[in-house]
């Protein structure tokens, strides 16, 4: 009798068992965690200044928070912690540039180019096939976004600076063809003598339109890399200004 009791109380558990892996398998896309699994996003923690923005273009799958698996510990007295993290101090790409304008705008499919999904870059010799910047790269080119940096070459690795994304993001509203012609005069900015030439509109346009408001010190900072938080501070701006692409965003991602 004794024994039976054992084997019933033993099935039971098992059963248990297994009903939760596969709540569990359920809840966390077949993955099955330790049961005192943390997920911290460490961007909340620090309540950064670019919260509302990276909230947006996290919202939107325009620029991804980045999920990071840490180990702490052992496995005996320890669980495994995981990160959410938006990086937003890391400089950005020109392939990670072309890559948010291409989202921003919305999917392939509904600016009818899904030519350019899975597809070769033509133009760039440096663009290999099947890269995840690819298409977005392609699209950039064929639509007058990006120029490349001579020679056929795209340099998808190369940082970006303050001045160069605002050219690329001035093109891109050409583009749209909507109203570029804002302008301010800038030179209150105490750098303002270091805008290159080619970017004068670009920058005078975005300064008028509040998409540049300055670094400390009254700067334009116009050589400097541009952040990933920064990127998404004009980005959410851009969307509350000027408005101008959102009504064909599905909420795709390719």
């Amino acid at each position: 009798m004794k024994l039976k009791i054992a084997y019933i109380f033993l099935s039971i558990v098992l059963l248990c068992s297994c009903l939760f892996i596969e709540v569990s398998a359920l809840n966390f896309g077949g993955v099955t965690p330790y049961p005192e699994m943390k997920i911290v996003n460490l961007d909340e923690m620090n309540n950064e200044w670019y919260k509302e923005a990276r909230s947006f273009v996290n919202d939107e799958a325009i620029i991804m928070n980045q999920f990071v698996y840490k180990e702490i510990g052992n496995e005996a007295d320890e669980w495994d912690v995981y990160y959410y993290n938006f990086y937003g101090s890391r400089p950005i790409m020109r392939s990670e540039v072309v890559t948010i304008l291409s989202r921003y705008n919305g999917s392939y499919d509904t600016i009818d180019a899904g030519k350019y999904i899975g597809s070769s870059c033509e133009d760039f010799v440096d663009v290999p096939d099947g890269q995840w910047y690819t298409p977005a790269a392609q699209w950039a080119y064929e639509n007058g976004i990006v120029n490349g940096v001579g020679g056929a070459y795209f340099a998808p690795d190369r940082t970006i600076t303050r001045e160069e994304f605002a050219a690329m993001l001035y093109r891109y509203t050409e583009y749209l063809e909507v109203d570029t012609s804002a302008r301010v005069d800038y030179s209150d900015f105490a750098d303002s003598g270091s805008v290159s030439e080619w970017a004068t509109d670009a920058m005078s346009w975005a300064v008028a339109e509040g998409l540049i408001s300055g670094k400390p010190g009254k700067l334009l900072a116009p050589q400097d890399t541009i952040t990933r938080a920064e990127v998404a501070t004009v980005i959410y701006r851009y969307n509350n200004e000027v408005k101008a692409h959102r009504d064909i965003w599905d909420g795709s991602i390719w």
